[in-house]
């Protein structure tokens, strides 16, 4: 166990896990701190603004970090192709942006967004911080393919810290409207200060079709099956969105997925450090599902033991932290802790399926899912309310598990035919 400790700190895990937890506390962390500030209300607002805005970063960026992380981490490419694959990537990413906000501010400007005014308001101004979210996951994703992570590190510490500073502050003042002003000027400065760091105008200038083309093969699959993904993930926000009329409770529902949201730094963190790591091994196969079983055991172990301890504790500390302000989120928080445990029993098996090319079979695995659980999330929303959003994410989550249990079995014979001839 020293041993592999030892490893994984030499490959920069802890480093990569510090600077991916700060970038979620602007989600996570900032909340808990305003959440003293806000009512319960503005709580499932920002709940609202983060869902709707998770979308919007999918559609912005295309798939295109996904590609970056696998293009880019292969020993064959030169560095300067490296850069040119890079450059691609951003350009798609700005094009795509100013299309997202577009159909933002039309959507926003006729109610499509939310029955509440003030969600449809105010969410034309927190879109701004889309386009510079989708260019920070594509420069972070490039680093990781580089194996950067020390530096990736270092560059965001000082950024995200003062980022919750900023927010904390403006919501002091502005309340939720300071909330909003606090999010777009901490992802500007972080996107200014990582492209201050980014070596790749040289890859700029010689940027081809041939480029594009080539993240594009590999990013379609993603960016069809990450905005899937994500519709799925969200659903339940949509939809409450649409039908739920009692701001309060649609609050202390929001609050519990908030802390829900320090349980997916977990995820998130680990499948980003592996999946430079099985696309590297994917020549060796024997190396490669060794990788996979000890990864995936670890994994296993890990969440499951932060399931019982956030089930055991979290309940405890909201209770004595926000002195009884939001105990109605607690039964919601242990039952969305369930969801997460299951749902994210599987995270592992999608990118050791990129790491060998089955983009796609990712894609298809979620397009199931959201087609088998849209009709009953609806119902069950639609009868029992928020209610019905907890029943209709355990069933999407035991759903999913099952779904990508059976495609990667499947998948997983295959891979093994093809390395025995």
């Amino acid at each position: 166990m020293k041993g592999v400790i030892k490893d994984i700190y030499g490959k920069g895990f802890f480093h990569l896990f510090s600077a991916n937890s700060l970038i979620h506390l602007i989600e996570f962390g900032s909340q808990l701190f305003i959440a003293w500030i806000l009512l319960a209300d503005d709580i499932g607002r920002i709940k609202s603004f983060q869902s709707f805005a998770a979308i919007a970063v999918v559609i912005s960026g295309f798939g295109f970090n996904t590609s970056v992380l696998k293009l880019c981490s292969e020993k064959k490419t030169s560095l300067l192709e490296k850069q040119a694959l890079f450059s691609s990537a951003v350009k798609v990413t700005l094009s795509g942006s100013v299309l997202v906000l577009l159909i933002i501010f039309i959507s926003s400007s006729f109610g499509l967004i939310s029955n509440d005014s003030i969600v449809n308001k105010l969410f034309i101004y927190y879109a701004l911080s889309v386009p510079l979210v989708a260019l920070n996951n594509l420069m972070i994703a490039y680093y990781q393919a580089l194996k950067a992570f020390k530096k990736v590190s270092l560059l965001l510490v000082f950024a995200r810290i003062v980022h919750v500073a900023i927010i904390i502050f403006l919501t002091y003042l502005y309340g939720l409207n300071g909330f909003v002003l606090g999010i777009i000027i901490g992802f500007l400065m972080s996107s200014i200060l990582l492209f201050s760091k980014t070596e790749f105008m040289e890859g700029w200038k010689i940027v081809e079709a041939i480029h594009y083309k080539k993240n594009w093969e590999l990013a379609k699959f993603a960016f069809l099956g990450n905005g899937v993904n994500m519709i799925t993930l969200y659903l339940d926000i949509f939809l409450l969105n649409h039908f739920i009329h009692d701001a309060e409770e649609f609050g202390y529902y929001g609050f519990a997925l908030t802390l829900i949201a320090g349980l997916r730094i977990v995820t998130t963190t680990v499948q980003q450090f592996v999946t430079p790591f099985f696309s590297e091994f994917s020549s060796n196969y024997e190396q490669s599902i060794k990788a996979f079983k000890r990864s995936n055991r670890i994994f296993l172990l890990v969440i499951t033991g932060t399931a019982i301890l956030a089930v055991l504790t979290i309940p405890f500390i909201v209770k004595f932290v926000f002195a009884g302000k939001y105990d109605s989120s607690i039964f919601y928080f242990q039952a969305l802790t369930l969801a997460w445990l299951i749902r994210s029993s599987v995270s592992l098996k999608g990118p050791f399926l990129l790491a060998y090319g089955y983009m796609n079979v990712n894609f298809y695995n979620v397009l199931i899912v959201f087609v088998i659980s849209i009709i009953p999330a609806w119902y069950l929303i639609n009868t029992y309310g928020i209610i019905g959003a907890i029943y209709s994410q355990l069933f999407i989550s035991i759903l999913l598990l099952l779904v990508v249990q059976v495609s990667f079995q499947r998948i997983m014979k295959k891979i093994k035919t093809e390395n025995n001839k």
